[in-house]
C-alpha cells in the first residue's frame, strides 16, 4: 500500500511543474512552436528511455505466457474506457458537433504524461512497464475508432498504419524484445537510459501546462457539461475498472497501475486532433484543462480508497 503522505508529496511536485509550465506559456517564454518542440523531444526521446529503463529494471523476466496475460490486462483497461464513454454520450447526449470530442475526452487518458511518472514514482520500473505496455492498446483504438469518430463529417484523409508507430510504441516493443529474448545491455547503455529518464517526469509535467496555457481556467469550470466528462474519466472509468480487473488480477501493484492509468485526465492528444478534423479545439481544451486540475484530488482520493 502507499503511504498517502508519499503520494500527496508526489502530485504536489507534479501540479507544481505543471503551473510553471503553465505560468512560462502564459508569459510568452513557452509559444505553440516551443511547447510542441519540446513536447517531441520528452515523447520521443525521453519518454522512449523511461519505457526502455522500465523493462531493464523489472526485478523478473517475462515469457510469453506472462506477456499474454498482461496484454489481455491493459486491452480490457483501456476498451472498458471506450466502452463507457460510448454508453455515456449517449446517457448525457451532447450537440452534434462536440459529440466526438465529448467522447473522446472520456475515453482518451493521458497515461504516457501523467501515469507514467506518478507509477514510476511510487511503485517503481516494473509498474512503469505496465503503464509503457498500455500504450499499445492507447493507440490502436485512438488511430482507429477514435479517428473514426472525429473524421465523421468533417476533416481529410483516411486511416494511417503509420500514425500507430509512435516512438513510445516502438520502445515498448524494443523492451519487449530485450525482456523475452533475454538480450545483453552494457553498463554503459543502462547509465545513458537512466540518466535520460530522469527528464521525463519534470518536461511532462510542464509540457502539460504549457499547453494548457492558452486556456482560460475560468472558462474551463463555467461549462456544465464538461463536469460530466470529468466526472466519467476521473470516477466512474477508474473505479469500473478496478471492480473489473479485480475479478482476475491478484497482482495489487498491476490492479493499482491499471486504476491510475484509467485514472488519469483527459490526453492532450484529443485537442491536436480536434484541430485536425475540424472539430471544436476550445471544447476540448477546456475539457482537458479541467479535469487535469481536478486530477490532483482525485489520483490520490482512488489510490488511497481502492489500494487499502
Amino acid at each position: 500500500m502507499v503511504e498517502m503522505s508519499v503520494l500527496l508529496e508526489k502530485m504536489l511536485i507534479f501540479l507544481v511543474l505543471m503551473v510553471i509550465g503553465w505560468a512560462l506559456a502564459k508569459k510568452g517564454m513557452l509559444d505553440k512552436n516551443s511547447t510542441r518542440a519540446v513536447s517531441n523531444l520528452t515523447i520521443n526521446v525521453f519518454m522512449c528511455a523511461t519505457i526502455i529503463g522500465s523493462g531493464l529494471g523489472m526485478d523478473r523476466t517475462l515469457d510469453l505466457r506472462e506477456l499474454g496475460y498482461l496484454l489481455l490486462v491493459v486491452f480490457a483497461m483501456q476498451l472498458l474506457g471506450y466502452v463507457v464513454a460510448a454508453l455515456a454520450v449517449r446517457v448525457f447526449p451532447c450537440d452534434r458537433e462536440r459529440q466526438p470530442v465529448f467522447e473522446l475526452l472520456m475515453s482518451m487518458g493521458n497515461s504516457m504524461f501523467i501515469a507514467l511518472p506518478i507509477v514510476q514514482s511510487i511503485y517503481g520500473a516494473t509498474a512503469a512497464f505496465y503503464v509503457a505496455l498500455s500504450c499499445l492498446p492507447f493507440n490502436v483504438l485512438l488511430y482507429t475508432y477514435g479517428v473514426y469518430r472525429l473524421k465523421s463529417g468533417h476533416g481529410e484523409g483516411g486511416l494511417r498504419v503509420k500514425d500507430m508507430l509512435s516512438m513510445p510504441l516502438c520502445a515498448t516493443i524494443l523492451s519487449l524484445l530485450i525482456l523475452l529474448l533475454h538480450l545483453p545491455v552494457p553498463g554503459a547503455v543502462r547509465s545513458l537510459i537512466s540518466a535520460m529518464s530522469g527528464a521525463t517526469m519534470p518536461l511532462s509535467m510542464m509540457v502539460i501546462g504549457a499547453s494548457l496555457g492558452s486556456v482560460s481556467l475560468l472558462d474551463a469550470f463555467k461549462n456544465g457539461k464538461l463536469y460530466i466528462a470529468s466526472a466519467v474519466r476521473l470516477l466512474l472509468i477508474p473505479v469500473l475498472t478496478w471492480a473489473l480487473l479485480r475479478l482476475f488480477v491478484s497482482d495489487q501493484e498491476l490492479l493499482m497501475t491499471m486504476v491510475i492509468v484509467g485514472a488519469c485526465p483527459s490526453a492532450v492528444l484529443v485537442t491536436v486532433l480536434s484541430v485536425q478534423y475540424g472539430r471544436d479545439a476550445v471544447f476540448s481544451a477546456e475539457g482537458t484543462l479541467q479535469n487535469t486540475a481536478l486530477s490532483m484530488v482525485t489520483i490520490p482520493l482512488l489510490v488511497w480508497l481502492l489500494g487499502r
